[in-house]
C-alpha cells in the first residue's frame, strides 16, 4: 500500500471513531439512534475545487413498516415530498436545484401502472429534467446470496427507465447498510458499463479497514473505482489530506425517511460558503463525482483484490425453509428460459415467457434484498425459557404475529419464483417429451447444463404397466429401475427412479420401457456391522454416539473421517448461547458507543446469568434399505435438551453408478426465541488442510483471497460448494444443497475476528440460527432436513474438483413422460455445446434489453482461453454482437459460421452476445 493510502485511511478512521461522519447543517440522520454524532468543524480546502452534493434516503423494503406499506409510501407521500422539494428549488441555478437519487427498483415502483396521472406527469418531468435520478443498482443486497443472473437482471430496472425517457444509462451504483459485499460486484458492474461505486456501511459495525477510495478488483481482473466509508453516506467535507479536486457529499436520510426538508439545499450551500469559501457546490448525482474524479490522476490509488464476505450474511439462515426453496428453484429460471428458446429453435410452438422470466428474476433478487422484516426490537420484548414456552402454548400475541407477517412477506418472494417457474419449466419438459419422434410410451430426460452428464432421475409412472428398465432409443443402452410408492389398492411402485446416463449438453435423451435382469451392483447393507457400501465408498455408522464413524474412499483406500473429533461426522450439533457469548461477539464486531444496537444485532437481553450449552444426539436407532440403484442407512433419535426436545435423523445414501455420497440431516424442533444454532458437522482426516470456497462468480482461497479486516471470516455463504484437500491435492468436494452458510474449522455462530485462518480440517454447515433480534426472523421451528453431497478428487482443480460436481448437484436432470403421437424431434440431441467445461450459460432467451436473443456465458473454472460454441440446430444466426450486461454494444459482431461461434473468454468473466439474423 502507498503512503498516500495510509495517510488518508488512518485519518479517515480517526474521524470515523470520533464523529461517526459529521453532518452539515442541512443533513439528516443515518441508520438508528444518534449516538456518537457530533458536528465537525471544517477547515478551508484550497486544493478542492468542487463538491458534488447527492441527496438520497436509505431504502428498506420493509423494516420501518410492512413491505407493502413502504412501497405505497414511496409511490405517494414520499414522492410528493420529493416533488415539493424540487418545485421549491426550481428557480435556482441549475447546479443548485434539488436533485433526488433513487435506486432502480423503488423508482420502478413509483412509476407503477397504477400511479395517478397528475403525479406521474410530475414524476416524469422531474426525471427528464434531471431532478429525479436513478443509479444503476436496484437496491441494497446481501449480494453473495444471489445468483449471477439475478444481479444482471436487477440492473435492468434502472436501464429500462433510462431508455424509456431517452436518457443515458446510469454509470454509478451504491449500496448502504450491509457491511460487506461479494467481489462479484466489480466484475458485474464493470461488465455493465458502470464506472463508480459507493460502498456504504452500517456505521455500527467495525470498519473493514479499506482505503477511503480504491480500485476494487474482481476475480476476473475487472477494476472498479470504489468509494468506501462505514456509514450510509459521506461527510460534507473530506479530511484535509484528501488529494483530489473533487469531493462528494452523499447526504442520506434514515430508513425510508424520504427527502430532507426543501430548505436543505439553501442550508447546505450556506454551510459551504461559511466553511469552505470558494468551493463550487453542485447538487447532482453520484456519476457527477465519478466522471470528474476519473479525469484526475488516480495513479496512486491503491488496488484491493479481495472478497468482502458479508458480516450480516448469517442472518439469512434464520429462514432455512426459504433458502432450501431458493436453492432448489433458482436454477430453474435460466433452465426454463433456455429450454423454451431451444424448443423454438427446433421448430416447436412455444408461448412467450419473457414476462414470466423477468418477474421470476425480480422476485428472486428481492429474496436477496437486505430487508427481511420489521424492526423486531420495536414490537416485542423477547421472552426466554419457560416464559417463551408459556407464550407459544397460549398462542403468539398480535404484535408478534405482525412480525411474523413481515417475515412471510420476504419468504413470499422466493415462493413467487416457485409459482412462476416450476410449472413453466415442467410444461417445457413435457412438451419436449410430446415432440420426439418415438411411438408409444416414452420418457425424456433433459440436461440443463452445457456438458454431457449422468444423474439421478425420479418420475411418477402411475398407471403405466410395470417394467424393470428403460432403454435409450438412440443407442439401446438399458438402465435398471427402482420403484417406490405401492399403495393398498395398487401394488407395484409408482415412483420410478433411475440413473440416466450420457444426457447431451443442454439436450435430451429418450427412453422407452424395457426389461432387464438385476445384476450384482456392488451395493452392501450390513445392519449387524452398521455398514453400507457402494463400489466407491464404505460407510460405518455409530448409532450409540449418533455419528458416522468412517467414510472410506474405496478407490484410494483413504479414510476421510476424523473419528477422534469431539463432534462426529454427519452429526447434528445444537448450540444455545449465553450472555458471555453475546458480549464477546458484540465487543469484537461492533463499536462500543452503539448501545442500543446491542439489542438488535444480537439477543443481548438474554438473561444475565445464562451460559453456553450444547447437545449431540446419542443412542440412535439404525435402519437400512437397499434398492436396485442405491443403498441407504438412517439413524433416528432425539436430544432432550438444552431447551425443548428435538427429533433428529442422519441419513447416508450411496449409489451403484455414481461416485458420490449423499448425506441428509433432519431435525424437528419447536420455535424458540433463545439464541441458538444448529449444524451439520463434517470433521475430515487431513493434516494441514486447504480450503476452496465456491463463492458467487468465482471460487476462492479463504486465506489468500479474503485479505481485509472485520469481514465475516466465521460464517461464509457459498454458491456452489466447498473443497478441502491436503498438500498433495487429494481431497473431498462438498455441495450443501439446502444450507449455503459455511463455517471452516469450528462452528461460527457468535464468533467474530478481525482476521481468522482455519487450522482444523472441519466444515460446519449451518442449519439455522436466530442470532439477530431485528429484521431477520427471531425464532426457527418446524420439521426440516438438509442435504449434502460429497465426492473425492485426486488433484484439486477448480472445474473438475469443485464447480462441475457442484453444479450437477444443484441443477438436476429433468424428466417427463408422454404417450402423445410421435412428434418431429429426434430421439436425442444436444442443445448448446461448449468446447470445455467450467463455463456457465446464464442466459439464452429473449433479450431483456432490446431485440434479438441474448446469449450469455460466464467462466467459472478459473481458466482463460479460447472457447468454441456450437449453437443449436435450427437457430441459423449469422452474427453475434458483443454487448455488456445491460445490452450496450461493446464491439464489432462476431461471424457465426456453420453454427460455430469462437471467442476468447477470460477466467471468471462474463461474455454476452445478441444473436442477430436469427431465422
Amino acid at each position: 500500500m502507498t503512503n498516500l493510502y495510509w495517510k488518508i485511511s488512518i485519518c479517515t478512521l480517526l474521524t470515523l471513531a470520533s464523529s461517526a461522519f459529521a453532518s452539515g447543517p442541512g443533513s439528516t440522520t443515518e441508520h438508528g439512534p444518534e449516538e456518537g454524532k457530533t458536528t465537525q468543524a471544517a477547515k478551508p480546502y484550497p486544493h478542492i475545487e468542487e463538491v458534488i452534493v447527492v441527496y438520497k434516503t436509505h431504502f428498506d423494503i420493509g423494516y420501518s413498516a410492512l413491505a407493502r406499506d413502504v412501497i405505497h409510501e414511496y409511490r405517494t407521500e414520499m414522492v410528493d415530498r420529493v416533488l415539493d422539494a424540487i418545485e421549491q428549488n426550481r428557480h435556482q441555478a441549475k447546479e443548485q436545484q434539488f436533485v433526488w437519487t433513487v435506486s432502480g427498483w423503488p423508482m420502478k415502483q413509483i412509476l407503477w401502472e397504477g400511479q395517478a396521472p397528475d403525479r406521474r406527469q410530475k414524476i416524469e418531468n422531474a426525471i427528464r429534467s434531471g431532478n429525479l435520478v436513478v443509479h444503476a443498482y436496484p437496491f441494497t443486497t446481501h449480494t453473495e446470496t444471489a445468483e449471477m443472473e439475478d444481479l444482471v437482471r436487477g440492473l435492468g430496472h434502472s436501464s429500462s427507465i433510462a431508455r424509456t425517457y431517452g436518457l443515458p444509462l446510469p454509470r454509478d451504483a451504491k449500496t448502504s447498510d450491509v457491511p460487506g459485499q461479494s467481489w462479484i460486484l466489480p466484475t458485474l458492474l464493470k461488465h455493465a458499463g458502470i464506472n463508480f461505486f459507493h460502498l456504504g456501511g452500517p456505521l455500527v459495525n467495525r470498519t473493514l479497514g479499506l482505503p477511503p477510495m480504491f480500485w476494487w478488483e474482481g476475480p476476473d481482473g475487472s477494476r472498479l473505482l470504489t468509494l468506501y466509508n462505514n456509514g450510509y453516506g459521506t461527510s460534507p467535507l473530506p479530511h484535509k489530506d484528501w488529494p483530489y479536486k473533487t469531493w462528494i457529499y452523499i447526504s442520506m436520510t434514515g430508513d425510508n425517511a424520504g427527502p430532507p426538508s426543501p430548505d436543505t439545499v439553501k442550508k447546505d450551500i450556506e454551510f459551504y460558503h461559511k466553511n469552505a469559501p470558494g468551493l463550487k457546490v453542485i447538487m447532482g448525482k453520484l456519476d457527477d463525482f465519478g466522471q470528474r474524479i476519473l479525469k484526475e490522476d488516480l495513479s496512486e490509488l491503491p488496488i484491493v483484490r479481495s472478497d468482502l464476505p458479508d458480516p450480516w450474511a448469517h442472518g439469512n439462515m434464520a429462514m432455512p425453509d426459504g433458502w432450501k426453496l431458493a436453492n432448489a428453484v433458482r436454477p430453474s429460471i435460466p433452465a426454463a428460459e433456455a429450454l423454451v428458446t431451444l424448443e423454438k429453435c427446433w421448430g416447436l410452438y412455444r408461448p412467450e415467457i419473457k414476462d414470466t422470466i423477468a418477474r421470476a428474476y425480480e422476485q428472486s433478487l428481492l429474496f436477496s434484498e437486505h430487508t427481511w422484516g420489521l424492526a423486531t426490537q420495536h414490537y416485542i420484548s423477547q421472552p426466554y425459557g419457560k416464559a417463551w414456552e408459556a407464550t407459544i402454548a397460549r398462542g403468539l400475541p398480535v404484535n408478534a404475529k405482525v412480525i411474523e407477517e413481515s417475515w412471510q412477506e420476504h419468504f413470499d418472494y422466493i415462493d413467487n419464483v416457485r409459482k412462476l417457474i416450476v410449472g413453466t419449466y415442467a410444461e417445457a419438459v413435457a412438451t419436449l417429451a410430446d415432440s420426439v419422434n418415438v411411438s408409444g410410451k416414452r420418457v425424456v430426460v433433459y440436461n440443463p447444463l452445457p456438458w454431457k452428464r449422468d444423474g439421478l432421475v425420479e418420475l411418477n409412472a402411475c398407471y403405466w404397466p410395470g417394467f424393470s428398465a428403460l432403454e435409450a432409443v438412440d443407442n439401446g443402452q438399458r438402465v435398471i429401475l427402482d420403484r417406490l410408492g405401492s399403495g393398498p389398492t395398487s401394488p407395484g411402485g409408482k415412483i420410478v427412479r433411475f440413473i440416466a446416463k450420457d444426457i447431451p449438453p443442454m439436450g435430451y435423451r429418450t427412453f422407452i420401457p424395457a426389461e432387464i435382469r438385476p445384476a450384482n451392483n456392488g451395493l452392501v447393507a450390513d445392519k449387524a456391522a452398521a455398514v453400507i457400501e457402494s463400489p466407491y465408498f464404505k460407510v460405518v455408522f455409530d448409532p450409540a454416539k449418533g455419528r458416522i464413524r468412517s467414510l472410506l474412499d474405496k478407490r484410494t483406500g483413504r479414510e476421510l473421517v476424523d473419528s477422534t473429533a469431539r463432534r462426529g461426522f454427519g452429526q447434528y450439533f445444537y448450540e444455545r448461547f449465553g450472555r458471555k457469548d453475546i458480549e464477546n461477539y458484540l465487543n469484537a464486531a461492533l463499536y462500543p458507543q452503539y448501545k442500543a444496537h446491542r439489542y438488535s444485532l444480537t439477543k443481548y437481553d438474554v438473561p444475565a446469568n445464562s451460559v453456553y450449552a450444547s447437545a449431540l444426539p446419542k443412542n440412535m436407532e439404525l435402519y437400512m434399505h437397499k434398492s436396485n440403484i442405491d443403498v441407504s442407512a438412517v439413524m433416528t433419535g432425539r436430544i432432550s435438551g438444552p431447551g425443548m426436545p428435538q427429533n433428529v435423523s442422519i441419513r447416508m445414501t450411496l449409489y451403484a453408478d455414481m461416485p458420490v455420497a449423499d448425506l441428509e440431516v433432519g431435525y424437528e424442533k419447536q420455535p424458540d426465541g433463545w439464541p441458538e444454532a444448529g449444524w451439520i458437522c463434517l470433521p475430515f482426516k487431513f493434516d494441514k488442510p486447504r480450503f476452496r470456497l465456491g463463492r458467487l462468480g468465482a471460487d476462492l482461497d479463504p486465506i489468500t483471497d479474503i485479505t481485509v479486516d472485520n469481514v465475516n471470516y466465521h460464517q461464509i455463504w457459498v454458491n456452489t460448494g466447498i473443497a478441502i484437500y491436503d498438500d498433495k491435492g487429494y481431497g473431498v468436494g462438498i455441495c450443501p444443497m439446502d444450507t449455503p452458510l459455511v463455517s471452516l474449522g469450528r462452528p461460527g455462530s457468535h464468533k467474530f475476528s478481525r482476521r481468522y485462518e482455519p487450522t482444523d480440517a472441519a466444515v460446519y454447515l449451518n442449519l439455522y440460527n436466530n442470532h439477530w433480534q431485528t429484521n431477520f426472523p427471531n425464532w426457527v421451528g418446524g420439521k426440516r432436513s438438509s442435504r449434502v453431497r460429497l465426492w473425492t478428487f485426486e488433484k484439486f482443480q477448480s472445474e473438475p474438483a469443485l464447480y462441475s460436481p457442484s453444479m450437477e448437484t444443484r441443477v438436476p436432470l429433468r424428466v417427463a413422460r408422454s404417450t402423445c403421437k410421435p412428434g418431429v424431434l429426434p430421439a436425442a440431441q444436444a442443445g448448446i455445446i461448449l468446447s470445455r467445461k467450467g463455463v456457465a450459460v446464464t442466459a439464452f432467451g429473449e433479450n431483456p434489453d432490446g431485440d434479438g436473443l441474448i446469449f450469455r456465458l460466464w467462466e467459472q473454472g478459473g481458466v482463460s482461453g479460447k472457447l468454441t460454441v456450437k449453437l443449436p440446430k435450427g437457430i441459423e444466426a449469422t452474427k453475434a454482437t458483443p454487448v455488456n450486461l445491460r445490452g450496450e454494444k461493446t464491439g464489432k459482431p462476431f461471424i457465426i459460421k456453420n453454427g460455430i461461434l469462437e471467442m476468447h473468454l477470460r477466467a471468471y468473466a462474463p461474455a454476452s452476445f445478441v444473436l442477430e439474423d436469427v431465422r
